[in-house]
């Protein structure tokens, strides 16, 4: 369990977040970063805040579509409160909710508890957990005392988008369909296989789908294969650029 929060603090670390730990290489997958948030950050408070703060500065770099389709098919049920508290708090006085369509699909915990393991050991701890919860986390049933995000342990946008280029997109896309379909090709294995494994991947329908692909393949960032019939409808195989 350790290896596993010391992976996802690399993971942040590579996108700015301010941890006093080695970033891991690469750019990471964000969507499934958020579902591994959500399986460990009530281990770690800081590692739950300072996902709520990146939230909270650059939730516009979301493939949202792709976050619904992987929260439906990957993450487990116990889950969903805390990724609805971190979606929630980070969306908090924000112009735009980019999570509003995305917190529709989560529910709030059957069983309120204190968000945090430490403050669930005893029931001393659990009744002053429950008395200092915030409004927001008693919604999700999910307790925490009201928190403060900190965007001066965060590297500026700059920073992140010199080293994660394919981010920039994101950004210029707002998180839209195209972004989902983008990141389902750089992530989801065989995702191009085929225009309807791409939509299912990519969380939105095929027509959509093919709308967008017709987009991105004109500014070239993707490129579509000639259809190709392997005893069934014609297929359309799809790559990044």
């Amino acid at each position: 369990m350790a290896d596993a929060l010391d992976r996802l603090v690399g993971r942040w670390g590579a996108l700015g977040a301010g941890f006093d730990a080695p970033a891991r290489a690469g750019t990471p997958d964000l969507e499934r970063l958020l579902l591994d948030t959500a399986r460990h950050a009530p281990r770690m408070a800081r590692l739950f805040i300072m996902a709520a703060t990146w939230l909270h500065e650059h939730g516009e770099m979301v493939a949202q579509h792709r976050l619904r389709r992987l929260i439906r098919d990957e993450l487990e049920p116990e889950h969903h409160a805390t990724l609805g508290l971190l979606l929630d708090l980070a969306q908090k006085n924000t112009r735009k909710p980019e999570f509003a369509s995305t917190l529709k699909r989560l529910t709030p915990a059957p069983d309120p508890s204190p968000l945090f393991a430490v403050e669930g050991r005893t029931p001393a701890r659990r009744a002053m957990a429950e008395k200092r919860a915030s409004d927001r986390s008693k919604r999700w049933g999910r307790w925490c005392a009201p928190i403060d995000l900190k965007p001066d342990a965060l590297r500026p946008a700059s920073w992140i988008l010199r080293r994660h280029p394919a981010l920039r997109t994101r950004c210029d896309f707002r998180g839209d369909l195209r972004a989902s379909v983008l990141a389902a090709l750089r992530f989801d294995p065989r995702a191009g296989e085929s225009q309807l494994r791409l939509s299912k991947l990519a969380g939105g329908t095929r027509q959509q789908v093919l709308s967008v692909l017709d987009h991105l393949e004109k500014t070239g960032r993707v490129i579509v294969g000639p259809a190709v019939a392997d005893h069934g409808p014609p297929r359309c195989a799809v790559r990044l650029a």
